[in-house]
């Protein structure tokens, strides 16, 4: 019974917001009306009953002046003059039912002749014939209902002589009623279509407002938004206009080491981000780029957006530990991905070299050109297994001969360098995302510079330092820069996208307690030196 009833409605149920809203406006506007109608309609019934009561005891009033000076109860008269003397009235009144007794209640005047010399049987008439006092009430006679009010009549000397009766018969009431109450109908239907034409106007405003969308479609929305922005793995942040936080999402949660969202919702984005000036981000619409703070000890990166016209912030954040990873990673990928392409380029023309020879027969001379290629790199494999066991830099060191030999660089690493002495502690990760950048760089600087290219690279361990000491042979760094040089989009070379790559290695140098330093080469190139204490390390 329950699903054909839910299937039942599912059937007749509105499948567009216009429809609902608009049904449901009328719903109310029809009920609204039709219960002040019935209300104004009691009302307007209630007001008319009053009034005819009213009217009724005036007429009986009336009435009773003319009986008190024809002296009609102490003059004896026949039924002819009766009722010609109630005609006159009822002419005169626009009264129907008159009813007159003497003190005793014996009637002495009555519609029905019949009824005349009888007594009155209204128990509420001892209050006229004994007090004097006047009344009203509704009864039926013959049928038909009548509002009477009834009087006492006095003499000259005020001595109650009798009673005097008023009748108004109902239909006439309900006829005055009828005509309001048609009134009443007509203003509801005339508001009824006013306000079936405000509801479609208000339903189509309403769909203006939310962009034309359908129910369904913003229940779609809004779940996609929460799985959307509880998949991110960033802290994002939502405030309102007056910069009170609004919404967090639970990647937010973790990386401050919260333990829910009302730690935080509610409160002015300043409480969390005091260094952040969102009353001036909401007033000029500026967003904020990648800016660094330090949060419950956690250094992270956070972005600011604004929401429309000063509607509200969204504010996105992350631990600058995880994007140091990622970076590290991306690097170590794109030290892979160089040395691989430097391989195949080499590879690739010693191949189509050997295969020449051995086509033209020159097998001797093959072996030889064999021998003379893998020198050098069964060379350089040996003196990094003996000074360098450490496999993550020796395979980085690897990769960037390759891309130098693929750039036309000598890449010299200098005969007494030595890096055994490496403490377990120190994060290979970013000593290789250190010396992958300023390499790059050197061998950049020697590919623009005048002089043969070449960059030359120490190491040393000996002492209580790690050293690392690259340089190269390009045209150098104006003495101006000297200072600048590590600073983010600051860069020698031309073109946007530039100066990231040294920026990158002074925060990762930072991190591992370390120093770097720029001066100018023996050869006037540039060279980066690099200090790393092994104390830091319990080395």
């Amino acid at each position: 019974m329950k699903t054909a009833v839910i299937n039942l409605y599912q059937s007749f149920r509105p499948k567009r917001l216009l429809d609902s809203v608009t049904i449901i406006i009328m719903v109310l506007v029809v009920a609204l009306l039709v219960s002040i109608g019935t209300i104004f309609s009691q009302l307007t019934f209630d007001i008319v009953d009053k009034q005819t009561q009213k009217r009724a005891i005036q007429t009986a009033k009336q009435i009773a002046g003319l009986l008190e000076r024809e002296d009609f109860i102490n003059t004896p008269r026949d039924l002819y003059s009766i009722a010609a003397f109630n005609d006159i009235i009822e002419m005169q009144t626009d009264v129907e039912d008159i009813i007159v007794t003497n003190r005793d209640g014996i009637i002495i005047s009555h519609p029905d002749p019949q009824r005349i010399g009888t007594i009155n049987s209204d128990p509420l008439a001892i209050r006229a014939l004994k007090y004097g006092s006047d009344y009203s009430k509704r009864i039926v006679e013959n049928g038909r209902q009548f509002i009477r009010g009834s009087v006492p009549l006095l003499e000259h000397n005020y001595r109650i002589i009798g009673m005097v009766s008023a009748g108004y018969p109902v239909e006439s009431m309900r006829k005055v009623s009828d005509a309001y109450l048609e009134k009443i109908i007509f203003f509801i239907f005339v508001f009824i279509t006013l306000g079936l034409v405000a509801a479609i106007f208000i339903a189509k405003g309403v769909k203006w407002v939310i962009f034309g969308l359908e129910p369904s479609e913003i229940a779609y929305m809004f779940q996609e938004r929460s799985a959307l922005l509880e998949s991110i793995r960033e802290g994002i942040i939502s405030t309102g206009p007056d910069g009170r936080i609004k919404l967090v999402n639970e990647a937010a949660i973790k990386t401050l080491n919260l333990h829910n969202r009302k730690e935080l919702e509610g409160n002015h984005l300043s409480y969390l981000f005091p260094d952040l000036d969102a009353t001036h981000i909401l007033t000029t619409g500026e967003p904020v780029s990648d800016r660094e703070f330090i949060l419950s000890g956690i250094p992270i990166i956070v972005n600011a957006e604004p929401v429309g016209n000063k509607h509200g912030l969204v504010v996105t954040f992350r631990k600058t530990k995880e994007i140091d990873i990622i970076a590290r990673e991306l690097s170590q990928v794109q030290t892979f991905s160089d040395m691989l392409r430097a391989q195949t380029h080499e590879y690739s023309n010693s191949l189509h070299t050997i295969v020449g020879l051995l086509q033209i027969g020159a097998y001797e001379d093959a072996l030889d050109f064999i021998a003379d290629e893998t020198k050098g790199h069964r060379k350089l494999i040996r003196f990094l297994a003996e000074n360098l066991p450490d496999r993550l830099l020796s395979s980085m060191i690897i990769g960037k001969c390759m891309y130098a030999s693929e750039q036309k660089v000598e890449l010299i690493i200098d005969p007494e360098s030595r890096m055994i002495d490496l403490p377990d502690q120190l994060d290979r990760h970013t000593l290789t995302t250190v010396l992958g950048n300023v390499i790059n760089n050197a061998i950049e600087a020697a590919v623009a510079g005048k002089a043969q290219p070449k960059v030359t690279i120490f190491m040393s361990d000996f002492g209580n330092d790690l050293i690392f000491e690259i340089e190269d042979s390009g045209d150098g760094i104006e003495e101006q820069l000297f200072e600048r040089i590590f600073e983010k989009g600051v860069s020698t070379k031309g073109g946007g996208q530039r100066g990231y790559g040294l920026y990158l290695a002074k925060k990762a140098i930072n991190t591992l307690g370390g120093t770097i330093e720029v001066e100018k080469g023996d050869e006037g190139g540039t060279r980066f030196e690099i200090i790393i204490a092994k104390k830091r390390y319990g080395s």
